[in-house]
């Protein structure tokens, strides 16, 4: 005979599995919250903590290493003369650790706002380069070009007395220089010397400085550059490290369009957690005076060692004003002209924002830029693995767990009256100078932090969903239990009522 205690067990062990269900459907907001507080100390800077130290000095990355590749013209007596195409070799590279310095940093009132000054000084790595800085090569002349460049709009007395002076002192397009006087500066005597005698016959000064340098900065020592002064979020975890001034402004006064014109996105060391595949990262890069939306890789996880990623690289669309509507603000004429239509895809002029220097950007070898580009200068050879920009970026915390950011420097030629050696060019060329490389990786200690908070988070997960699943299960049983234990008893009633009606059947018919 079934008793009670099938139904006793049932109901304790309903009301085990329904306790089980609400301790664990508590622990839900819980953990997560627990979570969030972890990640919130972890990221969002605080004066004096571990976390505002190590994102103030950098300490979460292994050594920040920049290479520099340059282009040696093989060919400059063949391109003066008869104006044929510049062919280049690209160098052996030169490797230099960066040290990044966070400076003057203060907190507002709320503190909701973060604000810097940005230094990189720049350490010659001998052991990692496979050339040395003493090395010289063939290259367009550019403090000559640079002065020439903004003598074009003078009148034509300007230009032609100029351009005796440029022939007397044996200044050519093209001069043979050192990495390090390329890279860091050097004071080029004759330029001061045209700078003395523009100043003494027609009372113009075009240059304040007869230093030139790619990365030189007046008033700053020498292998030191000042990369601005920047106001960052730091107010949540969905907006935390967004750069939200540059220089004092919100937006560039740069561009031709609001969209263009505005700061997106964060510097590149750290973006806001939770990153989402499903909604755009932006970076935003002062050497390119702009801000770039990041394309996702496929939308599978990448694995950088035993951390997942994902992963985001900079697409040729990004530097595209036909095939990319949104980039049609980025459109700037040439250095040669005040207005005209757009540079081709793939380079961006950013004369305007780098103090009027005619330089050009693009990505290494031209990658992705249209085909003049490539087809008129030789050996070039764009790879998409080797000269792609790329940043893998670990989705929970938004941090940087390596990244490769990559730009190439161009000059611009062009027929200038004031620099006679350009009269026999066939053409307005754009000339690659040297392309960079700046690498930087998470340390492994920061890797193993990581990978320690999501041991952590797992854990949550299998206590509250096992509280919520041996809940349920027990719930099921009691059911059964209980179902079992009703069917049983119906059966028992049914062979009951059989049994009594066959008893009262007579014996013979």
């Amino acid at each position: 005979m079934v008793g009670r205690w099938p139904y006793l067990v049932a109901g304790v062990l309903a009301a085990l599995g329904v306790v089980l269900i609400v301790v664990g459907g508590c622990l839900v907001p819980y953990f997560d919250d627990v979570i969030v507080q972890r990640l919130k100390s972890h990221v969002l800077p605080s004066n004096g903590t571990d976390s505002y130290e190590e994102w103030k000095n950098w300490s979460r990355f292994d050594p920040v290493y920049r290479r520099f590749h340059f282009f040696d013209v093989l060919n400059p007596k063949e391109v003066v003369e008869s104006g044929r195409n510049v062919t280049v070799n690209e160098t052996r590279s030169y490797v230099y650790r960066v040290n990044f310095e966070r400076r003057n940093l203060k907190f507002n009132s709320g503190n909701s706002r973060l604000s810097f000054d940005l230094y990189k000084t720049f350490s010659f790595e001998r052991n990692l380069s496979s050339g040395a800085e003493d090395d010289y090569l063939t290259a367009v002349n550019l403090p000559i070009l640079n002065l020439a460049t903004r003598l074009r709009f003078e009148n034509r007395t300007v230009q032609s007395e100029t351009a005796q002076e440029v022939n007397r002192l044996g200044e050519g397009l093209f001069a043979r220089v050192r990495v390090s006087d390329l890279l860091w500066g050097y004071n080029n005597t004759n330029l001061e010397t045209l700078l003395i005698y523009l100043d003494g016959r027609f009372g113009i000064r075009p240059l304040n400085d007869s230093t030139y340098g790619l990365f030189y900065q007046k008033g700053q020592p020498k292998k030191t550059t000042y990369e601005g002064s920047y106001e960052v979020d730091t107010e949540d975890l969905s907006s935390v490290w967004k750069v939200t001034e540059w220089n004092g402004r919100r937006s560039l006064g740069v561009w031709n369009s609001n969209a263009s014109d505005r700061i997106n996105g964060t510097d590149g060391s750290a973006w806001s957690p939770s990153v989402d595949k499903s909604t755009p990262e932006w970076l935003f890069d002062s050497d390119w005076c702009r801000s770039f939306r990041l394309t996702a890789f496929d939308p599978e996880e990448r694995k950088v060692g035993d951390l997942g990623t994902y992963g985001y690289y900079l697409s040729n669309a990004s530097l595209s004003y036909s095939a990319a509507e949104g980039n049609r603000g980025f459109c700037q004429p040439t250095p040669k002209q005040n207005n005209g239509s757009c540079l081709n895809d793939g380079v961006l002029n950013v004369t305007n924002c780098k103090d009027n220097v005619p330089l050009l950007l693009s990505q290494p070898h031209f990658l992705g830029a249209d085909v003049k580009y490539i087809a008129s200068v030789s050996g070039l050879h764009p790879n998409q693995t080797k000269h792609q920009t790329t940043f893998d970026i670990e989705p929970m915390s938004g941090e940087v767990v390596k990244a490769s950011r990559k730009m190439q420097l161009n000059a611009y030629l062009m027929n200038l009256t004031s620099f006679p050696n350009t009269t026999q060019l066939a053409d307005d060329a754009v000339v690659p100078v040297v392309w960079t490389d700046e690498v930087y990786s998470m340390t492994e200690t920061e890797r193993q932090y990581l990978a320690n908070e999501h041991d952590i988070r797992r854990k949550y997960d299998v206590v509250k969903y096992t509280l919520i699943g041996v809940g349920a299960l027990l719930l099921v049983i009691a059911v059964v239990i209980v179902v079992v234990v009703f069917l049983l008893r119906r059966c028992k009633a049914a062979k009951e009522g059989q049994d009594e009606v066959d008893e009262r059947q007579p014996l013979l018919h």
